[in-house]
């Protein structure tokens, strides 16, 4: 250990000299601290017959130390950020776990001073196999057309992946679709691993991954329900209208081919006449049926069309007079208007039979003090007529109490 200290006070110069050499350098603008953004972790060490989870590593910001000039300019391949999957604990997978970020430079000149985060969350899983079922979706079978007993070339499947993904794959999807022509249907078709709503599992892979399909396909004769619209011809006497128009049955059921049933959209009568009639009509309506459509049922009852005649009704506006009751004795009530319109509803012959010399508006001002009111007028009208409207809705009324006797 002698030799350790031996000229030990010029081996401690020159630690000091070197010490103040090199913060002379670093104070001189020599070296600079960058950070560099957005460096992509990568994955190493995965253990065998692990699928990683987490597809996204995400990224870390470095900061670093550098010459002013340094020879080569720094890149994102000037670092190696990484995660060891050996240090994930296997034994709960597939829980995300917290694995350290490793950063270490690899070019000359740098130093890695920090870096964030340093720590990134992953999520292993063991790969698995499992059998399972081919099914078909054929989706919406064109009108006229009717298919058969789909023929698969393989039943099941083998299905590769995570053994929690597996756990959520119900079938292999086969998807067609059937043509309108009537074309038999399919060849081969891919297949897709889907969970119980039918939506796709990814990450898995199906072996074989393809099923040969073969659907017949025959065109058919259809049916199909329109509705029954009655046709209506003429009007009601005067002073009448139409109300509603009914049909009993108010559907009928059609058979023919596709093209002919896809342009009926409803099936009239022959035209009913009113005919000036004033009360409801019953009758039996002969339905109108297109070329190349029949009844479902040739032996349906023709429908009973029920059609309601009543009293035209309308409205009617009326100019009333106003006047004041239960004003206190020996009390004026002036009103600040002396009319109103009223709107009255009703028969047409109800309306007719109104005499507005026989209607007022009456201003109720029982138990009011002297001074202005706000009073909504009434109207007494007969049986059959209704009030829609009036206007103005409320009337400003003074009232103004007897004069005082002089002494």
């Amino acid at each position: 250990m002698a030799w350790l200290f031996r000229n030990w006070a010029l081996k401690l110069g020159a630690v000091a000299l070197a010490t103040v050499l090199y913060t002379g350098l670093v104070f001189s603008g020599s070296f600079s601290d960058t950070t560099f953004p957005g460096v992509s972790v990568t994955a190493i060490a995965q253990p065998e017959g692990t699928y990683l989870l987490t597809q996204q590593l995400g990224t870390v910001d470095i900061k670093y130390r550098s010459a002013t000039d340094p020879p080569v300019s720094v890149t994102t391949d000037s670092f190696a950020v990484t995660i060891d999957l050996a240090t994930y604990d296997m034994s709960q997978a597939p829980q995300v776990q917290s694995l350290e970020v490793t950063v270490r430079p690899l070019s000359d000149g740098i130093e890695v001073l920090s870096f964030t985060p340093t720590a990134v969350s992953v999520a292993l899983d063991r790969l698995d196999q499992a059998q399972v079922r081919v099914a078909i979706d054929s989706g919406v079978v064109p009108n006229g057309l009717e298919i058969g007993t789909p023929q698969l070339s393989a039943q099941r499947v083998t299905a590769s992946g995570p053994r929690s993904l597996l756990d959520r794959v119900d079938r292999a999807l086969a998807t067609v679709r059937i043509d309108p022509s009537g074309i038999d249907c399919c060849g081969q078709v891919d297949l897709v691993p889907v969970d119980i709503d039918g939506r796709r599992v990814e990450s898995v892979e199906l072996d074989p991954s393809t099923v040969r399909v073969q659907i017949d396909v025959s065109t058919v004769e259809t049916s199909r329900t329109v509705p029954i619209r009655p046709l209506v011809t003429g009007a009601p006497a005067a002073g009448f209208e139409v109300g509603t128009v009914t049909a009993e049955p108010s559907v009928v059921t059609l058979r023919g081919s596709p093209e002919v049933l896809a342009a009926i959209g409803e099936i009239l009568t022959e035209p009913i006449s009113l005919a000036g009639s004033n009360a409801t009509l019953r009758a039996t309506g002969t339905l109108v049926l297109p070329d190349g459509a029949r009844l479902a049922d040739p032996g349906a009852s023709e429908p009973t069309i029920v059609i309601q005649i009543r009293e035209a009704v309308g409205t009617r506006t009326l100019v009333l007079g106003l006047v004041c009751s239960g004003a206190p004795s020996g009390s004026a009530c002036l009103p600040r208007v002396g009319q109103v319109a009223a709107t009255v509803g009703g028969t047409v012959s109800d309306l007719d039979a109104l005499d507005p010399a026989d209607l007022t508006a009456s201003l109720d001002v029982s138990g009011l003090g002297p001074g202005d009111h706000l009073v909504q007028p009434t109207v007494a009208l007969p049986n059959g007529v209704t009030l829609v409207t009036l206007s103005p809705i409320s009337v400003t009324v003074t009232i103004v109490p007897p004069a005082t006797p002089a002494p």
